[in-house]
């Protein structure tokens, strides 16, 4: 039997995995271990898929709920033959454009991956990583990878093996350490189960491209989305305070709310007749605290709704593929500096205007789509 050393780390070249290194980590999954290992995204944790006490023993590492399943990271588009039992069309499509890369697809699974266990209500994520070390282990032991990402449950992404060795409460017996990790945000997740495909969770493959890829409409199991003005302080925050309290329940915990400003300065109050105007209609923004406006935040943001055309303008210059909307055709004025009415009646505008924006967001939101 091979004897590991527990949280023992190895250096390797990524480009050029040498075949003892390759060796040794089929030797520790052949001895039931966990490694750890770059992928094209994160560091990830992995153990052989018939292994049953490494599989437990992953969940401990990590501290991640049974309910969460892992995924079995592939050779390529060749294995959904013998892992899914059913191969959509899209699935095809979507192997053919984006793997390998951070692309996790979630099919039926097949009565093999049943008998491992690894299945979550008869379905499995696959996904073909783009970094050899990987794919060579693959190869070296015949079987894919039982994996996830290698940090604690809920905390961030180990982007290297310092990370990883850091970032867990137990440890993975080998880490490989082939450098920074090829990105900084996990894969994309499809559920291609259902009549249409869903994004479960979102990631480093935006939606747009596996809209053009397959030619046809992604849902989302949550939707995020982003209210723009310029301050942040008056008419940005009373939208995303009215639209968090008209919500539909079943939607609540599903969509969450935020709102940026142009020109916002960081950490400022909302104005004090923009709270008054949002008490009258029960609905509080004493919390609430100025952002200003990113390109990270609009990439993360499913629907950006701007006040007026300028701020349209300006979250285009920062994303220029993004598609924000305005919240009215011929926008939202700003009531700042303006009496106690100014504010009512800005507010009621928005009111008025809401319907339109829950209707964009009922187009984009799955209705039976659970987050995996």
């Amino acid at each position: 039997m091979f004897r590991r050393r527990t949280g023992s780390i190895a250096r390797f070249d990524p480009a050029h995995p040498e075949d003892a290194l390759v060796a040794q980590a089929a030797a520790v999954l052949a001895d039931g271990g966990v490694v750890a290992f770059p992928t094209d995204t994160v560091y990830g944790l992995g153990c052989r898929p018939d292994a049953a006490a490494a599989v437990r023993r992953i969940y401990r590492i990590k501290g991640r709920p049974r309910s969460k399943p892992l995924v079995l990271l592939v050779p390529g588009a060749a294995a959904l033959e013998s892992l899914a039992g059913r191969i959509p069309p899209a699935a095809g499509t979507l192997a053919a454009a984006f793997w390998p890369g951070p692309l996790t697809m979630v099919l039926p699974a097949s009565p093999a991956v049943a008998r491992w266990g690894l299945d979550r209500q008869g379905t499995i994520g696959l996904r073909h990583t783009a970094e050899p070390v990987v794919d060579a282990i693959m190869a070296r032991t015949g079987l894919p990878l039982a994996t996830t990402s290698a940090n604690a449950s809920g905390g961030a992404e180990s982007l290297t093996a310092e990370d990883v060795a850091r970032g867990l409460a137990g440890t993975a017996d080998l880490i490989l350490d082939g450098g920074p990790s090829g990105g900084r945000v996990a894969s994309t997740v499809v559920d291609l189960c259902g009549a249409a495909p869903v994004i479960l969770r979102k990631g480093a493959l935006p939606r747009g491209r596996i809209e053009q890829a397959l030619g046809l409409p992604v849902k989302l199991a949550s939707v995020e989305v982003m209210f723009v003005c310029t301050g942040n302080t008056c008419r940005s925050p009373m939208a995303e305070g009215w639209l968090r309290h008209a919500l539909p329940k079943g939607w609540r915990g599903r969509v969450t709310v935020h709102s940026s400003g142009t020109g916002a300065l960081p950490g400022m109050p909302a104005t004090d007749r923009a709270v008054a105007a949002a008490r009258r209609d029960r609905f509080d923004l004493r919390g609430h605290r100025s952002t200003l406006l990113t390109d990270r935040l609009i990439r993360q943001a499913d629907l950006v709704v701007a006040m007026e055309e300028r701020h349209r303008q300006a979250v285009r210059q920062l994303v220029p593929d993004s598609a924000p909307v305005l919240l009215a055709p011929d926008g939202v004025p700003d009531p700042i500096g303006g009496e106690a009415e100014q504010y009512r009646e800005t507010l009621e505008l928005i009111k008025r205007e809401m319907p339109d924006i829950l209707t964009l967001i009922g187009g984009l939101l799955d209705p039976g789509a659970v987050r995996r």
